[in-house]
């Protein structure tokens, strides 16, 4: 039976109005999320056993949730993998750093984030052009830390929105991060989850 999915639009009005995701790397870590006021979650390594419960009671709080694809366990990474995610268990979207997945996951009608390591010049400009080819809906950028000081770099140079993740430890830090123009913030801090 196939869920109803949630455009790229309205998941932008969610994010701005909630800027901060949780993302859950140990299922330990679930409860918490499911309490907090972050209105998105990403699942960064669950297998396919586990997860069709965990979605379900994702929504059953009324969050969105999205798959890290690369740390999925347990399934292909091809388009019949993400149509059962998106059309059976009912996840929102993926995470990855794969471009394939991303034009995959698009023909599902799943948003696509591009999940994007920023190590120095040379990577930022290599991202950029395999992003024009992807054409992902947002893009992650790693470690999110550095938006403080390359936000206007980086969204100049990619013309998506933009989620912060990674290394980000403070309220000042998210706060400082989202002012340099990020979208959202992406943090396993779950200190952060209620901001």
């Amino acid at each position: 039976m196939e869920k109803k999915k949630i455009s790229v639009k309205e998941f932008l009005d969610i994010i701005k109005g909630s800027p901060i995701i949780a993302a859950v790397r140990e299922e330990e870590r679930l409860p918490q999320a499911l309490q907090s006021k972050s209105k998105v979650l990403f699942l960064l390594k669950t297998n396919v056993l586990t997860l069709p419960n965990i979605v379900q009671e994702i929504k059953a709080h009324n969050k969105l949730v999205f798959i890290h694809l690369d740390l999925l366990e347990g399934l292909a990474q091809d388009k019949y993998a993400l149509r059962y995610l998106g059309d059976v268990v009912g996840i929102d979207g993926v995470i990855t750093t794969r471009s394939n997945l991303i034009q995959q996951a698009k023909a599902e009608d799943l948003i696509a984030i591009q999940r994007f390591f920023v190590l120095d010049s040379s990577a930022l400009a290599t991202g950029v052009k395999i992003m024009q080819t992807a054409e992902p809906d947002l893009v992650e950028i790693l470690p999110g830390i550095i938006f403080i000081h390359l936000g206007e770099e980086l969204k100049s140079q990619i013309p998506y929105p933009l989620i912060a993740g990674g290394l980000i430890r403070t309220p000042e830090e998210a706060k400082e991060i989202l002012a340099a123009g990020a979208t959202a913030i992406s943090t396993t801090s779950f200190t952060l989850w209620n901001l």
